[in-house]
């Protein structure tokens, strides 16, 4: 069994962390080993999760080390991890590690490591100090300023990083002040995702979620910020995902993708969940110990998630917004106790969302009052055009790139070059494949 498009994450240290996040969307996930004081992977498990989930040939191998807090583990198992990982890869293929943290225990020789094995790291800050108090530690303590000692030490070793930023009500009211803060600190890499934890009932939400009314404002006032600063260099994967839609192309992020099932979630003790928003016991898969990856993808267990998970919503049937969203991400459905008879919980959000942005980037592509994303947009339409209208191998080469391109707008698009959408991947796995016809046409 081949899953090419297959990544994995590993909580190796379950939910337990050194911080005390009021939103924490994985504290829960401690109660499934509440008898166990401190979780932690055993090197032998997490040689057996590297050596299933390579023997199932993902054509780019993606580990995720997320938690809780990852570093917890301490940095003698990862440096276990990254030999294990080269003892089960085939030539120079060794996998690509991505490392979620809140940069508490980021020091000089942690982050020499990490830069050194080419470890992608997630610096979990939520804006400026006065958008970032959800972000604490247990004793009420402020977590911003470990966070910018965290940035400065990633930046000093030339470490690749990226920040996620998590609305909340902390900073919903602030989306223009959350992407100054990017640009301010030369932040070229960001994800945004709204906090939409389960309240005390069916159907509601905590405290610190964001309604869909706030989502939709939020990160509308962030694309129109992106625009003005016109600078396609400052990537948000949410406006990357709303250009693959913009163009016809499958979005990146399994959040507006029609499968859900090319990301798996592996426990400290070896346990496998479909995602990590269903780390639950009926959505327990098995354990590597006692079964393999392949195996438990076949089993009924995962083949009955992905029925439910890939359905779609009778309210949603007809909607013109249903081939860029489908229907959402499913967490905004089952976890929050909203039923198949009724709409996702972001759903108003997302079609306020997509409205504009499509209507925006058209203007964009058509007005050159912003000269660099108007050549980025131009070009990136011209590339998709070409591949849509030729097979992608054996063909010859899209457009050249306008001029000032290459370095105005950071444009590269040769086929084995990194997409300039963003993505990470190369061009002719992802902005030069084949698709569908373009919103932006």
């Amino acid at each position: 069994m081949k899953k090419p498009g297959l990544g994995i994450l590993v909580k190796p240290v379950s939910g337990d962390c050194n911080m005390a996040c009021d939103y924490c969307y994985y504290r829960p996930a401690k109660a499934l080993y509440a008898d166990v004081r401190a979780p932690r992977m055993a090197v032998q498990t997490a040689e057996a999760v590297c050596e299933q989930y390579l023997a199932l040939g993902p054509a780019r191998a993606n580990i995720g080390w997320q938690g809780g807090e990852p570093t917890l583990m301490g940095l003698d198992f990862f440096r276990q991890v990254v030999e294990i990982e080269r003892r089960h890869t085939r030539g120079d293929a060794v996998p690509a590690n991505t490392l979620q943290t809140n940069g508490v225990a980021l020091d000089d020789e942690w982050c020499r490591f990490l830069a050194g094995n080419d470890f992608l790291i997630g610096l979990s800050v939520d804006g400026p100090s006065e958008l970032n108090a959800t972000r604490r530690f247990a004793n009420g303590k402020p977590a911003f300023g470990a966070a910018m000692r965290a940035m400065g030490l990633l930046k000093s070793y030339d470490a690749e990083f990226n920040v996620l930023v998590v609305i909340s009500q902390a900073n919903a009211q602030r989306p223009r002040r959350v992407f100054d803060f990017l640009v301010e600190n030369d932040l070229h890499y960001a994800q945004v995702i709204p906090c939409t934890e389960p309240g005390a009932s069916a159907g509601t939400v905590s405290e610190h979620s964001v309604t869909a009314a706030q989502y939709g404002d939020f990160m509308i006032a962030l694309f129109e910020a992106w625009l003005e600063n016109d600078d396609p260099s400052y990537y948000v994967r949410s406006i990357d995902n709303w250009l693959h839609l913009f163009f016809g192309l499958p979005a990146e992020s399994c959040t507006h993708r029609q499968d859900c099932h090319n990301l798996l979630t592996i426990e400290w003790n070896g346990d496998v969940y479909p995602c990590d928003f269903f780390v639950e016991d009926r959505y327990r898969l098995g354990n590597v110990r006692e079964q393999t990856l392949e195996q438990m993808l076949r089993g009924p267990a995962f083949r009955q998630f992905l029925r439910e998970a890939e359905s779609v919503p009778k309210p949603c049937t007809g909607c013109e917004w249903l081939r860029c969203c489908h229907a959402g991400c499913y967490r905004h459905r089952r976890k929050l106790g909203i039923g198949d008879d009724q709409r996702p919980y972001l759903c108003e959000g997302d079609k306020r969302i997509f409205g504009h942005v499509f209507r925006r980037l058209r203007e964009t592509m058509d007005d050159p009052a912003r000269p660099r994303l108007h050549a980025f947009l131009t070009h990136l339409g011209q590339a998709v055009a070409a591949r849509l209208a030729q097979p992608l191998e054996g063909q010859p080469g899209p457009p050249p790139a306008p001029a000032g391109t290459q370095t105005e707008g950071g444009v590269d698009l040769g086929r084995n070059d990194p997409c300039p959408c963003g993505s990470g991947r190369k061009r002719k796995h992802c902005c030069g494949r084949v698709a569908q016809a373009p919103y932006g046409g």
